[in-house]
């Protein structure tokens, strides 16, 4: 796409960009607004207009959201990887809650039954020779 359709385009779409851009969190603005400066500072020494064109425009988006955020309080949205990451925490917290039932259970399962004999006589007596012989 060529510079003057991207401005064009920027131009024409400003109040959504400045909307979306709103969205991000301040310190993501600011590091944007710094690396258009940078850019700006590079285009200038090139004698881009038409880069630098673009790029003020894209600076005064970036400080429009900056200040539409602040006057209404707009939440950050998460990024995708932020949204990742805390998808594998909650997994993660299941995980662990599955393994503590599993083991709980199987810690009941294999706990030893009292029994309720009080003498050796009482207690049955298997004949392992005449198990065998079932089969």
């Amino acid at each position: 796409m060529s510079t003057s359709a991207r401005i064009k385009q920027c131009i024409d779409n400003h109040d959504e960009y400045v909307k979306l851009l709103a969205t991000m969190s301040d310190k993501k603005l600011a590091k944007k607004l710094e690396t258009i400066h940078m850019q700006m500072a590079l285009a200038e020494k090139q004698r881009n207009t038409e880069s630098l064109e673009l790029l003020e425009i894209w600076r005064l988006q970036t400080i429009e959201a900056r200040i539409y955020k602040d006057e209404h309080n707009i939440p950050d949205v998460p990024s995708e990887i932020e949204l990742a990451l805390a998808k594998m925490e909650q997994d993660e917290e299941k995980t662990e809650k599955r393994k503590e039932v599993f083991t709980s259970t199987k810690q009941i399962e294999t706990e030893p039954e009292t029994e309720n004999w009080t003498k050796e006589e009482e207690k049955p007596k298997y004949n392992n020779d005449s198990q065998l012989t079932l089969f």
